[in-house]
């Protein structure tokens, strides 16, 4: 029988906090070692360029998130340090106290730690919550809240004070500061509280105990006067209260988002988001731990059957929402659900008690072994921290500029424009840079104005564009120095028998690849063998300049290939789901050499020339985010 959840205090509590720390510490260290080192695009770039900030509007939500974050970037700046760093940094410090509470949650449910450590173990390695314990962003503080409050609400359950349910209270409260999402936890605890409460179901529903809930509420939505209050500090203020209250409701909780992307997968989608359910699991943990999670579910129903069935249903709403939600991400929203997974494997290692004294470690060390066999697989794709691509990308974009010499004019793709707004924060706030459609009205006034004074007037691709279609022929744009080389030219630039990888996979609906180009750089890679490349969602080619190509793969789902160039062992993995996926932080994709990681793959085209240690000396990328851009300049009027 797996022990009492009243046995839980069995365990030492000093050997409990050991077992915490530990793992905690050895996260922190895995993390930090994977840590991203700097900036990032999308909403990792503008999380970081909105901490530290002292106005937060309720379209940016996350008060608490920022107010941690806010400290981080304080210190960073006190040292000189990058903030953008520091805020990678945080989500590491965050996913590691989310381990020790994981390991705290797992004696609590089964009474062994060395059970709890192994499925803490499982859950480190998850691939999906090492990516994000690496880089600025609210889940790694997420699943901290919600094993906090899990915890809580456990140890209530075995000695029911007030005290406790008011801790537990004020740790579900708190965490909404963080992310509403803490609402999908709402039916699974209320249930349990109802059928744990020691005086009957009736007993949860006093005025005292009701009072009690709906003050500490409260005092968790007080977090979010920090983003009413700034309403009043906008250029256009609320003319009421009722009027805030509205915005304010309408912006946290994202209600344009909402209506279009809560429960609006068309139902032709339906058995392809299962798919992409199932390998998203498999991406995990494989193929054997979610039998393993259904067999510790039974173990623990046997025990107490209100503890499983509270799992159950945490599992079921938190993925029937990430299910339904129509959003480029919906892989962060399965994390939560990835976490009862792996808390579950715990009652079913546990359970391995009944089969001997050495049962219930035996399965413990076995689990632990296979958490660390992931670890080793998985190490050279999450590895982040040579991962250098934004920086670079967002220093080519805005060479030579700065407020003395000229002006920026932007359009850009929302990922890469949240990047450059921390950029010209943070690291070069002398470049003076606009969106263009915010001053499109007076753009002629403003380039004269300038370009009088001697400052150029620069101008990214899609703002040349804009300008272009509202003012024609009034305003002369002429390219910024030579273009960015194309895929040809930099395969012709290649020594023969370079080795090389080229993937090539579905582009977004805002970028679009050269055909043209593609296949000139296919027959020259291919030595005049190939001209094109086999259809499919996920297509790779890797083989020696010059000389066919030693291996040819695609697919419309994701694979893996592994292959030898010149004795050297090269593995591509495709490690995401395009038709679910148009944001993907860790890549959509890898080309791993020697246990390197030599290319991260995005969508659109990807491009690797390295050495014989996987080391890149030449990198490309076409149709994507990472694509070198072409810059205008408005020419001088005669």
């Amino acid at each position: 029988m797996l022990p009492s959840h009243a046995n839980a205090q069995d365990a030492d509590r000093t050997h409990v906090a050991i077992a915490a720390l530990l793992v905690g510490l050895a996260a922190f260290l895995l993390y930090g070692a994977t840590l991203l080192p700097g900036v990032d695009f999308g909403d990792t770039g503008s999380l970081k360029t909105t901490a530290g900030s002292r106005a937060i509007t309720p379209r940016e939500g996350y008060p608490l998130y920022f107010a941690i974050g806010g400290a981080f970037d304080a210190a960073a700046r006190a040292t000189g340090s990058d903030p953008a760093h520091a805020l990678n940094l945080a989500s590491a410090a965050e996913a590691a106290g989310a381990l020790a509470l994981f390991v705290m949650v797992g004696v609590e449910l089964t009474g062994s730690i060395l059970a709890a450590t192994a499925a803490a173990m499982l859950f480190a390695v998850s691939y999906t919550f090492w990516s994000q314990a690496i880089i600025a962003e609210v889940y790694a503080l997420h699943a901290l809240l919600l094993l906090l409050s899990l915890w809580l609400l456990l140890r209530w359950s075995r000695g029911p004070t007030i005290g406790r349910l008011a801790a537990f209270f004020a740790a579900f409260a708190i965490g909404f500061g963080n992310h509403l999402s803490m609402i999908l936890l709402a039916p699974g605890y209320a249930l349990f509280l109802l059928l744990s409460a020691p005086h009957g179901w009736r007993s949860m529903l006093r005025p005292r105990i009701l009072g009690l809930a709906l003050s500490i509420a409260a005092l968790g939505a007080a977090q979010y006067l920090w983003n009413l209050h700034t309403l009043w500090t906008l250029p256009q203020p609320p003319a009421s209260l009722v009027e805030a209250l509205r915005t304010f409701w309408f912006d946290v909780t994202k209600s344009d988002w909402r209506d279009t992307m809560v429960l609006t997968v068309p139902d032709s989608m339906v058995s392809d988001h299962r798919a992409m359910y199932w390998f998203d699991l498999r991406q995990q943990f494989g193929a054997i731990v979610p039998l393993l999670a259904v067999a510790g579910v039974a173990a623990l129903s046997l025990e107490n059957w209100k503890r499983a069935l509270m799992l159950v249903l945490l599992y079921g709403v938190n993925v029937a929402f990430a299910f339904n939600y129509n959003v480029g991400d919906a892989h962060v929203f399965y994390l939560p659900s990835h976490l009862f997974v792996a808390l579950s494997a715990a009652p079913a290692i546990a359970a391995a008690r009944r089969i001997g004294r050495l049962g219930g470690p035996a399965f413990a060390l076995m689990l632990a072994l296979y958490a660390g066999s992931r670890a080793v697989h998985d190490f050279p794709a999450l590895d982040r921290s040579g991962d250098h691509r934004p920086l670079d990308a967002l220093r080519a974009i805005t060479a030579g500029l700065d407020d003395r010499t000229g002006i920026f004019l932007v359009d850009m793709n929302w990922q890469n424009a949240n990047g450059l707004s921390y950029y010209t924060r943070a690291i070069r706030p002398e470049i003076a840079v606009a969106r263009l459609r915010d001053v499109l009205l007076y753009a002629p006034a403003l380039i004269a104005d300038n370009l009088a004074i001697g400052r150029r007037v620069v101008l990214t691709e899609r703002a040349r564009q804009d300008l272009v279609d509202s003012y024609g022929p009034l305003i002369d744009v002429r390219p910024d120095g030579n273009p960015p080389p194309t895929l040809t030219a930099v395969v012709d630039a290649l020594p023969r028998r370079a080795r090389y990888a080229l993937c090539l996979l579905k582009p977004s609906r805002d970028f679009a690849a050269d055909p043209d180009d593609l296949t000139r750089a296919i027959e020259r890679l291919s030595g005049g063998r190939r001209s094109s490349l086999p259809a499919g969602d996920y297509v790779a080619l890797a083989g020696l300049a010059g000389e066919p190509p030693i291996a040819v793969a695609a697919s419309n789902r994701p694979f893996a290939t592994q292959v030898q160039l010149d004795g050297i062992p090269i593995e591509i993995r495709m490690e995401s789901w395009l038709a679910a996926d148009t944001i993907r932080r860790m890549g959509f994709g890898h080309v791993i050499v020697n246990r390197r990681h030599t290319l991260i793959v995005e969508r659109g085209v990807s491009f690797v020339a390295f050495d014989r240690d996987g080391t890149p000396f030449q990198t490309g990328y076409w149709a994507n985010l990472f694509e070198r851009e072409q810059r205008y300049v408005v020419a001088p009027q005669p």
